[in-house]
C-alpha cells in the first residue's frame, strides 16, 4: 500500500493505461504517433480541469511528443521498419480505484481509442494536436511535406511542381516566425537551394529530401524554444543546445552538397554563387587533408583515433 507521503506518478500511470487498453482493443502494440497523441492530448485535456501530471514533452519533428529519456518505463520498439511501438517495460504501478485524476485518465483513453482506432485514427489525432501548434509555420510547412511525401509515391502531373508544391512552399516561408530570426540567413539558403532545385527538374524525392533535411534542422531549433517545451529539466534542454553548433555544420553540407547536384546557372544567383564556393572550398580542404595521408581514410585514422583503436 502507497505511503500517505508517496504521491502518485499520474503520467507513469496514464502511459500503463492507455498501452493497456490500446492492446486490448486493437490487438498490438500502441504507434509512437499514437501514444504522443494520446499523452499529449491528455496532458492538454486535464490542464482545462486545473490537474497538471508534470509530462515532459516537446514539439519536434512530427508534432508534440514525450521526452522519451525522462520516461525509462516505456521501450520504443523499432524492429517493424516504417512502424515504432510502444511498450511498457516497467513495474505495473499501483493506484487507487477512487482517485479522481485516474478515472479521468481512463475516460479520456476509452474516448480517445473509441475516436482515433482504425486507418484514418492516425491522420485525425495529428489533425488534433496540430490544431495547437505555437507557429502558424508549423501547419504551413507541414502542408508542403505532406503533398511531397504523396508526390513521391505517385508520378505527379507535369506542372505539379510549378502549380501545387512552389505556392505551398513560398506561403509555407512567408510564414517562417520572427522568433526564429537568428536562422535567416541558413532559412534564405534552403529557400534558394530548394527553388534552384524545382527549376532545374529535381524530381518530387529529391525536392521531399531537401525539404526533410530543413525542417529535422529547424526541430532542432523548435524544440528549445519556451513556447515548444514544458516539464523539460535545464540538464536536457543544455544538450539539446550544446549539439547545435555540430548540427548547423552538418546541415550546411547539405545545402552546399545540394547547390553543386542543381546549381547550372553560375553567375545567375549571388546566394546560389557563396554555396557553390563554400562547396568548392569545402572539397579541396578535404582533398588537402587527404592527400596529407598517403594510406588514405586507414591512415587518417590512426592519426586520429590511434593505431590499436
Amino acid at each position: 500500500m502507497r505511503t500517505k507521503t508517496e504521491l502518485p506518478d499520474h503520467k507513469k500511470i496514464a502511459s500503463f493505461i492507455f498501452l493497456d487498453k490500446y492492446r486490448s482493443r486493437n490487438q498490438e502494440d500502441a504507434s509512437g504517433v499514437m501514444y504522443n497523441k494520446f499523452m499529449t492530448l491528455l496532458s492538454s485535456a486535464l490542464k482545462e480541469k486545473r490537474i497538471d501530471i508534470g509530462l515532459p514533452h516537446c514539439w519536434y519533428r512530427w508534432g508534440d511528443e514525450v521526452v522519451r529519456f525522462h520516461m525509462p518505463y516505456l521501450r520504443w520498439n523499432h524492429e517493424d521498419p516504417g512502424y515504432t511501438a510502444v511498450v511498457w517495460k516497467g513495474n505495473i504501478p499501483r493506484y487507487e480505484g477512487d482517485d479522481p485524476v485516474i478515472s479521468a485518465i481512463k475516460d479520456f483513453s476509452d474516448d480517445f481509442i473509441d475516436e482515433y482506432s482504425g486507418s484514418e485514427g492516425m491522420e485525425r489525432v495529428i489533425d488534433k494536436v496540430y490544431e495547437n501548434a505555437p507557429f502558424k509555420f508549423q501547419n504551413e510547412y507541414r502542408k508542403l511535406r505532406e503533398n511531397l511525401k504523396i508526390a513521391k509515391k505517385s508520378v505527379p502531373p507535369d506542372n505539379y511542381v510549378r502549380s501545387v508544391l512552389m505556392p505551398l512552399f513560398k506561403s509555407a516561408m512567408s510564414s517562417f516566425p520572427k522568433a526564429f530570426s537568428h536562422m535567416n540567413d541558413i532559412k534564405n539558403d534552403f529557400m534558394c537551394v530548394f527553388a534552384i532545385a524545382a527549376e532545374e527538374g529535381a524530381t518530387t524525392s529529391e525536392l521531399f529530401d531537401i525539404a526533410e533535411d530543413f525542417w529535422f534542422f529547424f526541430c532542432y531549433h523548435l524544440r528549445l524554444n519556451p513556447k515548444c517545451h514544458e516539464n523539460v529539466p535545464r540538464s536536457t534542454l543544455d544538450i539539446w543546445a550544446d549539439i547545435l553548433p555540430w548540427e548547423s555544420e552538418m546541415y550546411e553540407r547539405n545545402l552546399w552538397n545540394n547547390i553543386h547536384r542543381f546549381y547550372k546557372k553560375h553567375g545567375s544567383d549571388p546566394t546560389a554563387d557563396r554555396l557553390s564556393e563554400e562547396w568548392k572550398r569545402d572539397m579541396d580542404e578535404f582533398e588537402k587533408l587527404l592527400s596529407e595521408y598517403p594510406d588514405g581514410m586507414d591512415d587518417m585514422d590512426s592519426v586520429l583515433y590511434g593505431k590499436d583503436r
